[in-house]
């Protein structure tokens, strides 16, 4: 549980970096980059946490 835990604290990580860069107007591609890691961390982290109960 501890590790599917840190997974979605590193995806909320990501997700404040895709909200700090489309702030700073920064490209769309990184924007998109960093929210599609972010969802896919915290899917995997979420995933790995129910399944593990």
């Amino acid at each position: 549980m501890t590790s599917s835990m840190l997974t979605m604290v590193l995806g909320a990580f990501f997700v404040g970096g895709a909200i700090s860069f489309q702030q700073q107007k920064k490209p769309l591609w990184s924007v998109l980059l960093l929210a599609i890691i972010a969802l896919a961390l915290v899917g995997y982290g979420a995933y790995s946490w129910i399944t593990s109960l």
